[in-house]
């Protein structure tokens, strides 16, 4: 099955690639960040939910941004997919508690944790590298996608794998489905928080804004759900030329944390802090290998084998 799937993703491609380049060539400059989400999917804004259609047909309805608040736990941990995640433990955690980005589901696969709050993936390359993953979670489970991933599960599963979960759509705060690019200066004051060199969003029924690591977007659920304590795990930011825990050497995917990592990655975290601080929440990293300074997020052993 998973070759037929990739089969017919590269028979597809040529001409996704084909639409995506008429489409910027016919399209106001402001709307071309709707490329990525071409040919194949629509969404449909119906108050706080959408609408998803693939290839013209109805699937579902996306599940709120609203109603997962009212789902919110007290302590989140936000698991990422750094190779420190073999040292720590997992026995106790409530699946409930864990949002988990990209790979981070093989704790699911591989029994270590029960089906989490959520699965948040803001990259369309991991779907068409590691779809199958996905495909092994439980039916109905919450995944969170950016539209260019959405579409990317539409390709590589069809319908079936669209419909196998609960889909909520990860929108781009300045660069919103379906709308213009926007400067976060017209969005409500109380949805966002920026620096010089940073921004974070506190609503993502707003959108949120990537960093370079996708457990920004981990962060910014915690700040959504206005949680009291925020657990950051397998955040190690070491492995720039290592795989990470679910992968061999063989078969690790690119990662650009190296050129990111001070540029935008130490701001945003920067940010983050200061807005922890704000909301009276703690903010704890359970990495013990992790470079990001233990002056900047501490560290919690809460995790250690």
């Amino acid at each position: 099955m998973i070759n037929k799937k990739r089969t017919r993703y590269r028979k597809f491609e040529p001409y996704i690639q084909f639409r995506r380049v008429m489409f910027k060539l016919f399209t106001p400059k402001s709307f071309k960040h709707m490329a990525l989400s071409q040919p194949y999917l629509k969404l449909e804004p119906v108050n706080d939910i959408w609408k998803v259609y693939w290839k013209g047909g109805f699937i579902s309805e996306t599940d709120s941004w609203n109603n997962l608040r009212l789902q919110a736990p007290d302590n989140l941990y936000s698991i990422a997919t750094g190779p420190s995640i073999s040292d720590q433990q997992f026995n106790n955690l409530d699946g409930g508690q864990c949002v988990l980005v990209n790979g981070a589901v093989q704790l699911v696969l591989d029994n270590k944790i029960s089906t989490p709050l959520a699965v948040m993936v803001e990259d369309a390359r991991f779907i068409y590298e590691r779809f199958e993953m996905l495909l092994a979670l439980p039916k109905g489970t919450r995944l969170c996608l950016v539209a260019s991933a959405m579409h990317a599960l539409g390709v590589v599963a069809g319908v079936e794998g669209l419909k196998h979960f609960n889909l909520m759509l990860i929108d781009g705060f300045e660069t919103p489905y379906g709308s213009p690019k926007r400067s976060v200066a017209s969005a409500p004051v109380n949805s966002y928080r920026k620096s010089s060199n940073a921004k974070l969003s506190l609503d993502l029924n707003e959108g949120h804004f990537g960093c370079g690591t996708v457990m920004y977007c981990g962060i910014q659920m915690a700040f959504h759900l206005r949680v009291k304590e925020l657990y950051l795990v397998g955040f190690d930011l070491t492995n720039f030329d290592q795989p990470r825990f679910y992968e061999t050497k063989d078969n690790a995917a690119w990662t650009g944390l190296q050129n990111a990592y001070e540029a935008r990655i130490l701001p945003a975290l920067e940010l983050t802090m200061q807005t922890a601080e704000e909301f009276n929440m703690q903010v704890y990293n359970c990495s013990h290998t992790s470079i990001i300074p233990r002056s900047l997020i501490p560290y919690s052993d809460c995790l250690t084998k």
